[in-house]
């Protein structure tokens, strides 16, 4: 698209017309829809907050706050793995307990500075299951349909992903 001195924005697209359109018309005048980018970007995000998941011990916090990978972690062991209580958020602290224990300074280096899957008010929202191997233990959110979450048990492989359709199954709380 082509700008001239006057304002006038032009283009020619092969059809045969030219199309002259100024610049207030190309301005939206801060009326903006949501598009399908936005959309995404906010379930990305909700997806994130409510579902990614780490094992307990995985992330540590430093002196300066940094949330990082514990280079100690050598994964969850045997039954551990495949308890709820083992598993922490992966997104900033919600609850007012943990939010005081990082006040406090208390949360440096304690692996229980984030907030626990098993504390979610929704009960019944995950799935743990063990593959035929009793290795990996692989948890699913059924609120968010498509969201995994493995840990391969005596390692420090973790990790998760959605493959969903972006829907979130709010009769969750009605099937339970």
């Amino acid at each position: 698209m082509l700008v001239d001195s006057n304002g006038k924005a032009s283009s020619d697209y092969g059809f045969g017309a030219d199309i002259n359109v100024t610049a207030e018309e190309l301005e939206l005048g801060g009326k903006k829809g949501v598009t399908e980018l936005d959309r995404l970007a906010y379930v990305v995000s909700t997806v994130e907050k409510e579902c990614q998941i780490v094992p307990i011990g995985a992330l540590k916090m430093n002196p300066l706050r940094e949330v990082r990978r514990n280079e100690g972690f050598k994964g969850l062991r045997g039954p551990s793995a495949t308890s709820l209580d083992n598993y922490v958020h992966f997104r900033g602290v919600l609850s007012k307990e943990k939010r005081d224990l990082i006040d406090r300074d208390e949360g440096i280096f304690n692996p229980q500075f984030l907030d626990l899957v098993s504390s979610d008010p929704l009960k019944g929202a995950w799935s743990v299951q063990k593959d035929t191997t009793d290795s990996t233990v692989i948890i699913r959110n059924k609120l968010w349909p498509g969201y995994y979450s493995y840990h391969r048990t005596n390692s420090s492989i973790y990790g998760g992903l959605y493959i969903g359709s972006g829907i979130r199954n709010n009769d969750l709380p009605f099937m339970l």
